[in-house]
């Protein structure tokens, strides 16, 4: 029923697509007159596809009758293959008991067999013994190669014998012919062991062989590929045979590799001699003994070894890669088992770098690639390594700093006079802290990582920022301890001088810093809103000033109460010593801040400018007070009026004059006479 439903909407569709077609193709009078012609090819298109299609089915039908006489045929081959299985079962069964009967003709048969392998090889098994004698005493006289002639001879003759006897997992194959033959070939074996050990005794100590006697080593070796051409030999054998001796492959050759990985890996083990109990610096001095030893067997292997080994060994990359890989297996099991602690971290970082330097491997003796060469420290160690020591390296700081600012505080409580360094007043910290924050760049910038390098910087800055802020403190503390009512105090004077002068040190050591190693930071962001070292810097400025207001604090002590306080009232009015006395106590004052830097000194006689200018704004703003008992001075008559600004002119004319003078002492004053005159 689906399929005269399927043919009939088939059909449906074809006439819809016809009829479409016809529509398309005569839809012109031109192409109606063409309509013979059309259905004329139409005609013998229908005729040729029913041709095929009459074919195909023909064919099919063909094929189909060609299958049913062939699985006829199957089927009789079939029964009478069943038929003949049946009857070679019952046949076997009326035989079954001659296997009991022929038992001792087996056993005769094996007998003959053995005795034709005896004849065969009866001339190499009469001379046996007296190669193995030849073999013994080549070996005794270090005649290695001759010794392998006589031993392959022997090899040969008992690998022949056995391959007489037949396959071993043949199940007519006799385990006992295989005994009798290994009993009468042991000796073979044994010399085969002595010939084993001195091979590889020569290898292991090829460099020192390689020196002296180079034809042993030569020897050793062509031994060596002899013995992995009859490795091959025997594989190719044993897939056409099936038979291959017992104690093939030798593999030698891997054994003569494996050897020599096992010797570098001594000798690393050989250099680790001292510990940290006997001498606190047994990594750097393990390491350096690490250096110098294999730095002279790497030598010895370019110049003496690399001729005598194949080509195909590449010996001297072979060795390279192998100190490379046991040095790495050391230095990993260190950390996995927590053995190294602080600054050795550094050092293990800092070396596996230095490794590829002239003193090691990058030596241009060796012309080794150093872009080849693998790390000493895989990623996850590495990290590791590098984790341990920022740990050690900011704790170490956070101290260094700490005591740094504590000494140097116990120093200003002495009131011990500060460092006269280029006629400025300076104390140790901006060395201390530079030459501290040097050294761990330098040693930094051994760690070709952009990462540590990025998380060191971070550690710094936050350490200098936490030094900045007790430095603060330090600094109130001291004025706390030396500040006196009603007078300066030179020490709190003479101190901040050399403070304000020493965080602008610091700030010129960072900003250097930040110049000479920071090499990952955009050239973009150097000076810039995101410039971590130019905030860092800015807060030390900002310090430095910090210093300067609180020496003007002190210096408004002796000014305040009898000078500033009667600015501009009629005690002021009728006293022309009050200006004076500003003026000279400045000038005292300024001889003692020549001790600042003149970039201070400009910065301070703009603060102390402004502040007296405060001064007099403060005396102006009261005197036009609403209420009258607040104001300084209440003028009488015009007269006075006359007065108080002349003298406000006069006193000004004479201050700006003193400040001009106190400016044009100093360099770069430009923006001083700008601002304040």
């Amino acid at each position: 029923m689906e399929s005269t439903d399927t043919l009939r909407k088939l059909k449906e569709q074809a006439e819809t697509n016809a009829l479409k077609r016809l529509q398309y193709e005569f839809s012109t009078p031109d192409q109606l007159e063409q309509i013979e012609q059309h259905i004329l090819r139409n005609e013998k298109t229908k005729n040729m596809i029913e041709s095929q299609l009459k074919s195909a089915i023909q064919s099919h039908f063909i094929s189909v009758n060609s299958c049913m006489d062939q699985l006829k045929e199957i089927n009789g081959n079939i029964k009478e293959v069943k038929n003949t299985i049946y009857s070679i079962q019952e046949e076997y069964k009326t035989i079954s008991h001659l296997e009991n009967t022929l038992g001792e003709l087996r056993k005769e048969a094996t007998k003959h067999k053995q005795l034709k392998s005896a004849k065969e090889n009866v001339q190499n098994i009469l001379n046996v013994k007296d190669l193995a004698k030849k073999a013994e005493q080549y070996i005794d006289d270090n005649n290695l190669l001759l010794a392998h002639k006589c031993l392959f001879d022997m090899e040969k003759c008992k690998n022949d014998i056995l391959e007489e006897l037949g396959n071993p997992s043949d199940k007519n194959h006799n385990i006992d012919d295989i005994k009798l033959v290994e009993e009468f070939f042991k000796k073979v074996k044994q010399l085969q062991d002595i010939l084993h050990s001195n091979i590889f005794l020569i290898i292991k100590r090829m460099l020192e062989v390689s020196k002296s006697y180079p034809n042993q080593l030569v020897t050793a070796l062509r031994i060596i590929s002899r013995e992995e051409a009859l490795d091959e030999y025997w594989t190719k054998k044993k897939e056409e045979t099936g038979f291959s001796p017992s104690d093939r492959p030798k593999r030698w050759k891997e054994e003569c590799k494996e050897t020599i990985r096992q010797t570098i890996e001594t000798k690393i083990q050989g250099c680790w001699v001292d510990e940290r109990d006997t001498n606190e610096k047994w990594f750097s001095n393990n390491l350096a003994r690490i250096n110098s030893r294999f730095l002279d067997d790497l030598e010895i292997v370019k110049r003496l070894c690399e001729p005598c080994f194949p080509p195909s060994y590449k010996i001297f990359e072979f060795y390279v890669e192998n100190i490379i890989n046991s040095i790495s297996n050391h230095f990993h099991l260190l950390l996995d088992s927590n053995q190294l602690k602080d600054r050795e971290f550094y050092i293990l970082l800092s070396w596996s770098e230095a490794y590829k330097s002239k003193d090691f491997l990058g030596n241009p003796k060796f012309n080794i690639d150093l872009n080849k060469l693998p790390n000493i420290l895989d990623d996850d160690h590495y990290k590791l390594a590098l984790d341990r020591y920022l740990e050690y390296t900011n704790s170490n700081i956070k101290v260094w700093f700490q005591n740094t600012l504590t000494k140097n505080y116990n120093e200003w409580l002495t009131n011990k006079e500060p460092l006269l360094i280029d006629g400025c007043y300076e104390s140790n910290i901006p060395n201390d802290l530079y030459s501290m924050l040097f050294q761990q760049f330098t040693f930094t910038d051994l760690i070709k990582d952009d990462r540590f390098f990025k998380e060191f910087v971070k550690y710094i800055l936050s350490n200098l920022n936490i030094f900045h802020e007790s430095l603060r403190g330090k600094l109130f503390d001291f004025k706390t301890c030396n500040s006196k009512p009603n007078e300066p105090s030179n020490e709190i004077i003479t101190r901040m001088i050399a403070s304000s002068n020493d965080c602008l040190r610091l700030k010129s050591s960072i900003l250097e810093l930040r110049d000479r190693f920071d090499t990952f930071m955009d050239k973009d962001e150097i000076g810039g809103p995101n410039d971590k070292y130019e905030l860092l810097g800015s807060k030390m400025t900002n310090l430095s000033e910090l210093c300067l207001d609180l020496i003007i604090e002190e210096m408004i002590k002796c000014l305040d109460e009898q000078y500033f306080k009667v600015l501009l009232s009629r005690e002021w009015l009728t006293n022309n010593q009050v200006c004076d006395t500003i003026i000279n106590t400045s000038t005292d004052f300024m001889q003692d801040l020549r001790y600042l830097r003149p970039v201070s000194q400009l910065k301070f006689l703009i603060k102390w400018h402004n502040r007296i200018k405060v001064e007099y704004m403060k005396g102006f703003f009261q005197n036009l007070s609403i209420t009258k008992m607040l104001r300084k001075c209440q003028f009488t008559d015009p007269q006075e009026r006359r007065l108080f600004t002349s003298k406000v002119e006069k006193e000004v004319a004479y201050l700006e004059d003193w400040f001009k003078r106190m400016a044009t002492t100093l360099p770069d004053n430009k923006l001083f006479l700008e601002k304040c005159i």
